[in-house]
């Protein structure tokens, strides 16, 4: 498809932009959302390996284990939230591809 844009005088960016970018985005999206989920999975690993600056599951992860606070509640819905709606994004996409 990428072929017949161009030989139908679109430019390269354009058949990029409109061609290629389209059917790349649904495993785009797939990937950030696997790479943000296995963040959290790895937890075990990031606690051996962090520097100065916790990263936000290791600090949530801290911070369950001497108290739960409304902070920590607020800021797990807005995980759990964000995840779940990335998925359905995820799913729609997909699904009007087909």
């Amino acid at each position: 498809m990428e072929e017949a844009a161009l030989s139908l005088k679109a430019t390269r960016l354009e058949a990029i932009w409109y061609v290629t970018i389209p059917f790349l985005r649904p495993a785009i999206i797939g990937a950030f959302v696997v790479a943000f989920i296995l963040s959290f999975s790895n937890i075990n690993t990031t606690i051996f390996l962090i520097g100065s600056d916790p990263t936000l599951p290791i600090d949530l992860y801290s911070r369950i284990r001497f108290s739960s606070t409304p902070v920590l509640n607020a800021v797990s819905l807005l995980v759990v939230l964000t995840i779940s709606g990335l998925a359905i994004i995820n799913f729609f996409t997909n699904r009007s591809n087909n």
